[in-house]
């Protein structure tokens, strides 16, 4: 049975633990703001509210403190006289956080429903101290809201299950290049796949580009501009507007008018939230608009990143949903075929990695009766051990995360069914295969776009389902792990380390966390597989010819 892991638990402060005074009414404060104005401020402070500050000696020892204790000290007044003082505050402590990511997305969510948008044409102004104050205090009006909503009815559950998924940051260069290899080098011809699936075969390159002016290469390299923000280790706050004019911005790269057509996709205009937000107001982890588009328009020439974590998602995610808004509603197969790229760029990722200690076992065809099955997508094997692996294109059902609905649906699509296919197969298989022979322990790992996240109760049921279930004796462990961990795991398999320890201590632990900071915790260094790197480095080139060349 599986517990919560609490190590570095965060806490989210509230106006009442901050000022201790009368609160004042949000919806009448929110009224009075200019709206333009505001929602700069928000997206500055989401940018830095994961900020270090620069180092600093106290007796003699050198300190690297959180961007958000400058917050504390300038916004919150927590301005100890002493480094004693300092240690002994307790809002000050590293754990406790001023600002976050949900809180204030659930701010502009609030300033969509209830803000003055004619104030959206007053965009000529100054940023001052009270200016950010007076967010940061709203915000921490809305985390006492949720707190007293969270009072009457809370979910352990569904609060973790949401907390790390919106959260969990990803790595946009392994989107980035994931996203290239399966558009650029393997969807635009129907020779890289089997005979079999060809039938299922769609021009989702083409489709795109007809349809929004632009390639997906060009799509996802015109948006890295927009990431620069969020990697230049901002550590003060501009007293600026950080609201952008795409073509003074992009003044000095070609193709700016392609430029636009990519922003264009992704912005809308605030008025154009208000309908969702205001009927979302209540579901405090529903930021699905936000994720669908990541930059607001102001109307006039300028438009804002949301946040570092819902532009991201635009590398990967969104393209599978840009590129169903290429085909009609009612065809109900147009992204089958979307399944069978990241089957493909799964498997030759997999079969890249191993070497003279990892054997690669391709997929392959058996019969059950008269009917022809196909094995599980790839399978590695070292000695008498072997690894599975089912790659399924699946994200997370959204009624999940935003609403705590559909949980057990969600967790049957993304990890039961996969393991208990791969475990079918493996009984069908095992002991007529030469691949398989004196194999006595098989790991299963399903890898889906997104994962169910590290919650124990959830765990809990779904390894007793599966354990219920499963037919072969020889299955022992079983993963569901998403794309990014399942990368990660690639690189230690292509550096020789041992994976089946690792993934046996990782099940075997009773303190459950996310598989991606137990990677990190056990090899901080892990890095991209040379495959990756390799395409990466070709994708980054072709990025520089569409850009600068």
């Amino acid at each position: 049975m599986y517990t919560v892991d609490i190590k570095g638990a965060q806490t989210i402060l509230g106006y009442t633990e901050v000022f201790g005074e009368k609160k004042p009414e949000l919806i009448d404060e929110i009224k009075k703001l200019n709206v333009h104005k505001a929602i700069s401020i928000i997206s500055e402070l989401i940018q830095v509210r994961d900020a270090k500050c620069n180092p600093v000696y106290i007796c003699g020892t050198e300190y690297t403190f959180p961007f958000d204790m400058v917050l504390k000290r300038e916004f919150g007044g927590m301005k100890p006289s002493s480094p004693k003082e300092m240690f002994a505050m307790d809002n000050l402590h590293m754990d406790k956080h001023i600002v976050s990511l949900q809180m204030l997305l659930i701010l502009l969510k609030k300033i969509l429903i209830y803000g003055n948008m004619e104030t959206l044409d007053c965009d000529e102004y100054d940023i001052t101290h009270d200016d950010y104050q007076e967010i940061i205090k709203l915000q921490l009006l809305v985390a006492d809201i949720v707190a007293e909503q969270n009072k009457k009815e809370f979910s352990v559950d569904h609060f973790l299950y949401s907390n790390y998924h919106l959260n969990y940051p990803k790595n946009v260069a392994s989107e980035f290049l994931r996203m290239y290899y399966m558009m650029e080098k393997l969807s635009r011809n129907v020779e890289n796949f089997d005979e079999d699936v060809r039938g299922e075969y769609r021009d989702y390159y083409s489709a795109f580009s007809n349809k929004y002016g632009i390639t997906p290469t060009e799509y996802s390299s015109f948006l890295f501009g927009e990431l620069q923000p969020y990697y230049e280790g901002k550590n003060a706050l501009a007293y600026n507007s950080v609201w952008r004019n795409a073509a003074e911005y992009y003044k000095s790269t070609k193709n700016v008018d392609k430029i636009q057509r990519a922003l264009d996709i992704l912005q809308i205009n605030p008025d154009e939230y208000r309908e969702w937000a205001l009927n979302t107001e209540e579901t405090e982890w529903d930021f699905s608009a936000f994720f669908a588009n990541p930059l607001i328009s102001d109307g006039k020439g300028k438009h804002i990143s949301i946040s570092d974590i819902t532009l991201r998602n635009a590398f990967f995610e969104k393209m599978f949903w840009l590129i169903r808004d290429c085909y009609p509603m009612e065809d109900s197969r147009a992204m089958a075929f979307f399944g069978r790229l990241y089957e493909k760029y799964i498997q030759e990722l997999t079969e890249k990695v191993t070497n003279d200690i990892y054997k690669f076992i391709p997929e392959f065809e058996f019969k059950i009766g008269r009917e022809k099955k196909k094995s599980s997508d790839a399978y590695i094997r070292k000695d008498k051990t072997l690894l599975a692996i089912e790659a399924k294109g699946f994200s997370v059902l959204i009624d999940c995360m935003i609403k705590n609905e559909k949980v057990e649906d969600n967790n049957k699509k993304l990890f039961v069914k996969p393991i208990l296919q791969a475990d079918k197969c493996i009984v069908n298989t095992i002991s007529s295969r030469p691949e398989f022979d004196e194999v006595d322990e098989i790991f299963i790992v399903s890898v889906t776009m997104d994962n169910v996240n590290a919650v124990p109760n959830y765990y809990n049921s779904i390894h007793q389902e599966i354990e219920q279930n499963k037919q072969s004796g020889l299955v022992k462990y079983y993963f569901n792990l998403n794309i990014e961990e399942y990368e990660m795991l690639m690189y230690l398999v292509e550096n020789k380390k041992d994976v089946f320890e690792l993934l046996r201590n990782y099940f075997d632990n009773p303190i459950l966390k996310p598989f991606s900071n137990y990677l990190r915790e056990c090899y901080p260094e892990i890095v991209m597989t040379k495959f990756m790197s390799d395409c990466y480095n070709e994708a980054s080139r072709e990025m520089r010819k569409l850009l600068w060349d």
